[in-house]
């Protein structure tokens, strides 16, 4: 196997850690925090996670464009050019990260006009000035992961992200222990976030000698090269927003602060959904502008098949587990009175299964330039989705908002998506659907017993979901490696697993 090769093995495997510990680090906690600071001041709490989510577009789209040029030369070897790349792109952060504090400063001073009591208006400002603090000085660490990650090094910011995580949780159950509130879950964060960067910033140039911070490497035709290619992708995420991100807000305006906690539990489980798939499948846009940059275009197919197998089978079983003991797990784990959050768990898990399976192919356009089909789409969806959302909550409550994300992205990724990136890799509809077609069939055949399983064995205890699951997973793992995937295929991810035994796959036993 080749070095670029366990780059992204480990790269990947490591995030899939990162963010399966992130996942279980929230759901042990959640509840202890849920607890320690009430249903209101825990759906403000997210409420203002929303709000620092939203000052993320403010980073303009251009952490992927940072990462695609920076990967393409350097898969061409052009070091000038990425110097050129590294130096630019840092001045422009660190000038969007005074811009942060800036709307952090204005968003503190504007609280009394829209909180209700002079006490919660002062509580967001305080919290929304040490978030914005947090954000501002991840902004510039950005650049140098952007760097790591052009090079493959997915492992390293993935080891990051773990340390950050251990000293996140930390910090924010000491704080609650000791009787501290919402404010000190910002300080928390924000202290957290500091050796992450840090340890970015070193290992980038011990990766990449060869950059330098200089100022003639600044240039303005880098600086446009960089926006037109970023306008798109922060177009794409303020439709992002829409898509994901204004659920919260119209829960809350439409039926109050302590259903966002309700909501925030069906929430929860799809973001972790979401941000597994995109850590596991996330080294791909790197992948595709690398094969562009040596125009290795039966590559980028090839890889995009694969990867699009890999996200259907993985995203489906995820997707029915969450429905199958989704409510015996929150029965179990936070207590009955929260299960009106199952029925739009199963509506957002649908939505976001949906999504991703066609994760590999946003990647695929994100990393040959195609990306704004992705930023016209999106805001299509986007702006359908809040539509249906405002509509329907008065109709379904909460499940209406749901409902409101779901009904879009059905024919958006279904029929839309997948059309348009048929016309990019050169091929029919038709072969797109006979390709994977077989792969539905074997994960349809897999889920059998595991539906049989889950009817008659699963209860509202740890005990019963812990041994359904694993049996479940064994059985679903053991069908795709016996038909779903190729030989070839097989071997590869056997020898991508077990690097010490591997031996160099033939050309055959790839393509086959």
């Amino acid at each position: 196997m080749s070095t670029n090769a366990r780059k992204l093995v480990s790269g990947s495997a490591l995030r899939v850690v990162n963010v399966a510990a992130t996942a279980l680090v929230s759901l042990l906690i959640m509840p202890f925090v849920i607890r320690a600071l009430g249903d209101r001041m825990y759906g403000l709490w997210t409420l203002v996670a929303t709000f620092i989510g939203y000052y993320g577009v403010l980073e303009l789209g251009l952490n992927t464009a940072v990462t695609r040029y920076l990967a393409k030369s350097l898969s061409a070897r052009q070091l000038e050019d990425c110097n050129g790349v590294f130096n630019t792109s840092l001045r422009i952060y660190l000038g969007l990260g005074v811009l942060v504090l800036a709307v952090a400063g204005a968003s503190a001073a504007l609280a009394p006009h829209f909180c209700k009591s002079r006490e919660d208006a002062s509580l967001f400002s305080a919290v929304i000035l040490i978030m914005g603090m947090s954000l501002a000085l991840q902004f510039p660490g950005r650049v140098f992961t952007g760097a790591l990650e052009a090079n493959l090094r997915f492992d390293q910011t993935a080891i990051f992200d773990i340390l950050g995580l251990v000293l996140r949780t930390g910090l924010v159950v000491g704080a609650l222990l000791l009787g501290y509130k919402v404010v000190a879950l910002a300080w928390a964060t924000l202290l957290a976030a500091i050796p992450p960067i840090a340890l970015s910033v070193r290992y980038t140039f011990k990766e990449l000698p060869f950059l330098r911070l200089e100022s003639r490497y600044w240039g303005v035709g880098t600086a446009k090269m960089l926006f037109s290619y970023s306008v798109y992708s922060l177009i794409a995420s303020l439709a992002n927003i829409l898509r994901f991100q204004v659920d919260s807000i119209v829960v809350a305006s439409f039926i109050g602060l302590a259903a966002v906690t309700h909501y925030r539990i069906a929430g929860a489980f799809a973001q972790y959904f979401f941000l597994f798939m995109t850590s596991l499948m996330g080294v791909f846009p790197s992948v595709f502008s690398r094969q562009e940059g040596v125009q290795d275009h039966q590559a980028i197919e090839k890889t995009f098949f694969f990867a699009t197998k890999i996200a259907l089978c993985i995203t489906c079983f995820i997707c029915f587990g969450m429905i199958a003991w989704g409510a015996a797990f929150i029965k179990r784990w936070i207590g009955p009175s929260y299960l009106d959050a199952y029925p739009v768990l199963v509506v957002l898990m649908i939505s976001w299964t949906i999504n991703l399976w066609q994760g590999p192919a946003a990647s695929l356009l994100y990393g040959v330039s195609r990306h704004r089909f992705i930023a016209i789409l999106n805001t299509a969806e986007g702006v359908v989705n809040l539509g249906l959302s405002l509509w329907l909550v008065r109709i379904y409550g909460m499940l209406g908002v749901a409902l409101g994300t779901l009904l879009p992205m059905i024919f958006a990724r279904m029929v839309i998506q997948p059309a348009y990136v048929c016309r990019v890799l050169g091929i029919v509809p038709r072969d797109y659907a006979r390709r994977i077609a077989p792969t539905l069939g074997v994960i349809a055949a897999a889920l059998l017993l595991p539906l049989a399983l889950s009817i008659r064995f699963v209860k509202p205890d740890y005990v019963s979901l812990l041994l359904v699951g694993s049996a479940s997973a064994l059985s679903y793992v053991f069908m795709l490696w016996k038909f779903a995937l190729t030989t070839g295929e097989s071997r590869m991810i056997w020898r991508a697993l077990m690097p010490r035994i591997a031996v160099t796959p033939s050309a055959q036993e790839v393509s086959s």
